[in-house]
């Protein structure tokens, strides 16, 4: 009988093992930084006037005016790299922000300069996040009127 319970003993600990391992491997494959880019978003709003109506010109951003976007670093203190966020537009990139992370929602301020279809890409420690926006031309207002947001004119 003793040999039977030293055998349940060793499957006890085989098992054990073997979750061990699985456990250490899955843990090692979770993801690629510990900093984790979430994501970026535009904070302020589109446009007054063509692109804040219900027509085709819905949720464009004005060349010329300045837009808070949100960049969101899951633990910036753990950022390996620079946080570089970028804008780019018929072949050109800008840079907007390239820094450590200091804080869970970066804001860096985007001011786009030419009319079109813009692509914005947030990079940390090997993960790269991309938001595709249109910008059409527009006139930042000044603070007391709309309270400075910006007019963005027609697209046809």
């Amino acid at each position: 009988m003793a040999g039977r319970g030293s055998r349940n003993r060793m499957r006890v600990v085989a098992g054990a093992i073997a979750f061990s391992a699985v456990t250490a491997a899955g843990m090692g494959a979770a993801g690629p930084a510990d900093a984790a880019l979430q994501g970026i978003a535009i904070d302020t709003p589109a446009g007054y006037g063509s692109s804040a109506s219900g027509s085709m010109n819905y949720n464009i951003y004005g060349a010329g005016c300045a837009y808070k976007l949100d960049v969101i670093v899951h633990s910036p203190r753990k950022a390996k790299s620079n946080l570089k966020i970028t804008s780019t537009i018929n072949g050109q990139t800008t840079t907007i922000y390239n820094a450590k992370p200091t804080a869970v929602a970066m804001r860096p301020v985007w001011r786009p300069t030419t009319p079109g279809r813009t692509v914005l890409t947030a990079t940390l420690d090997g993960v790269t996040k991309k938001r595709t926006v249109m910008v059409g031309t527009g006139v930042q207002l000044p603070d007391f009127i709309r309270a400075g947001n910006c007019f963005v004119f027609p697209i046809y």
